[in-house]
């Protein structure tokens, strides 16, 4: 019997979590803002589960009406912090192509990498359209249009490698003190770079990284980031297509690495999800009611009643769905115009209205779910193409069990919604019953990034 796939998991550690209401409830805590032991303690719980690595997002762009946009604590600063009170968990750092230098970012990478043992990934991001002007932050500093932030991207990667690996040999350190040699004779070289975008003479003044590669994680659906993703990382952070549409987009993503004469096993491709888990199912969506009622009245908009075919002036949003809507005649692309409508910071993501509506009045919800409980966990699930998750134990597993046996995804980032409580129920009632399965790790089996995700060289 051949040996069962395992889970890569991450988590990630916002000041007030990933809701937006989450952080209104009273037992939620939003020092995170003000004090970083709130998401230092995420990395210690993430340790305690045995997750691969605790993810940090940064974001340039200046967003004070955006509450999952402000302080942004700076992730480089963030992870040599967590690590000192940390020995196996990984650090995913991001940083943006279109305003940073590669130099200033591998000198940070090998630090990092040298004083956490090897426990460092990077997600290089280059978008440049964000809400907030990051450019108007960064002055005259060159910042490339929309088409030419790919191929910066791709001379950003490549000379933030060759700076990390070609710089030093790895036998550098002669320190030869009778002879009072310190460094081998002939053990640095320089890069002599001189791209479209960047000149840069090197060598690096840090040495080598302790990983082989330290892994670079990837997001787009734009092709150009396809393909940098297939010729360059080595993990994609991928939307959430639902189960049959994931499968293909799977092999389609595998195909890509294998066209680019990579190994598809060694590539991993892992959407993200925001989990509401409790000890019971009907103890979840209670709680996830409780969250989104408290979310400032919003107008079902009328796209959405559309797409279900239901007049919400004359029905009341408190209404139970399936006292008014006959699932089976929702078509496939109902809920088109709802998403690519609301969606902001990238294309929508194509989903099948009936099958969707089902899974969630089935799974996540219940049957006595009300349109506006649909609306607001829709609503949830929109921007960044990533599910909200309703359930207890055993729901949780088996939706992360099934995905991963269909071939949908290879782990999954989860995103707890407020702090403190979410992410402990995920490492206390979810992990478990995942390691009982065999799906998950019950010890770390390496110490370094690499050596979790199973990754390439590139």
């Amino acid at each position: 019997m051949s040996e069962k796939k395992k889970l890569r998991i991450g988590l990630a550690a916002y000041g007030t979590g990933w809701d937006l209401s989450g952080w209104r409830l009273p037992e939620a805590t939003n020092r995170g803002l003000v004090d970083p032991s709130v998401i230092v303690d995420v990395a210690r719980t993430a340790e305690r589960g045995k997750l691969d690595y605790v993810f940090a997002g940064s974001a340039l762009g200046s967003e004070p009406d955006r509450l999952n946009r402000i302080f942004r604590w700076d992730n480089f600063v963030y992870a040599g912090y967590a690590a000192a009170v940390t020995t196996k968990l990984g650090f995913l750092m991001s940083v943006n192509s279109s305003f940073e230098h590669p130099y200033a970012v591998a000198r940070q990478l090998a630090t990092l990498d040298r004083f956490n043992g090897g426990r460092t990934a990077l997600n290089v991001v280059f978008g440049i359209d964000r809400e907030g002007d990051p450019a108007l932050n960064y002055g005259k500093n060159p910042v490339p249009t929309e088409q030419s932030k790919y191929a910066r991207a791709r001379e950003f990667t490549e000379v933030l490698n060759r700076l990390l690996y070609e710089s030093w040999d790895e036998d550098f350190l002669l320190d030869d003190k009778a002879a009072g040699v310190l460094v081998k004779p002939g053990s640095w070289h320089r890069i002599h770079h001189q791209g479209e975008h960047f000149e840069v003479r090197g060598p690096l003044n840090v040495p080598r990284p302790v990983q082989q590669r330290i892994p670079n994680v990837h997001v787009g659906l734009s092709e150009e980031s396809l393909q940098y993703g297939a010729d360059l990382a080595q993990i994609r952070f991928s939307p959430y297509f639902g189960l049959e549409r994931g499968k293909a987009e799977y092999r389609s993503l595998k195909g890509r690495v294998a066209a680019a004469g990579r190994d598809p096993e060694k590539f991993k491709i892992i959407p993200g999800a925001t989990f509401y888990v409790a000890g019971t199912s009907r103890e979840a969506r209670a709680k996830f009611r409780e969250v989104v009622s408290l979310q400032a009245t919003e107008e079902i908009p009328e796209v959405f009643s559309k797409a279900l075919g239901v007049d919400l002036s004359r029905v009341s949003a408190g209404e139970r769905v399936l006292d008014v809507v006959d699932v089976d005649t929702i078509d496939a692309d109902a809920l088109d115009a709802f998403f690519s409508g609301m969606a902001r910071r990238s294309p929508s993501v194509v989903r099948d209205a009936r099958a969707l509506v089902r899974q969630v009045l089935s799974t996540q919800l219940g049957e006595e779910a009300t349109f506006e409980d649909l609306y607001q966990y829709l609503l949830r699930s929109r921007d960044d193409q990533q599910p909200a998750l309703v359930g207890d134990a055993n729901h949780i597993a088996d939706w992360l069990e099934e995905n991963l046996e269909e071939g949908v995804l290879d782990g999954i980032q989860v995103f707890p919604p407020y702090h403190r409580g979410p992410a402990d129920a995920f490492v206390d009632l979810v992990v478990p019953e995942l390691q009982r399965r065999g799906i998950f790790r019950t010890e770390y089996e390496a110490g370094t990034f690499q050596g979790l995700l199973d990754t390439d060289n590139g």
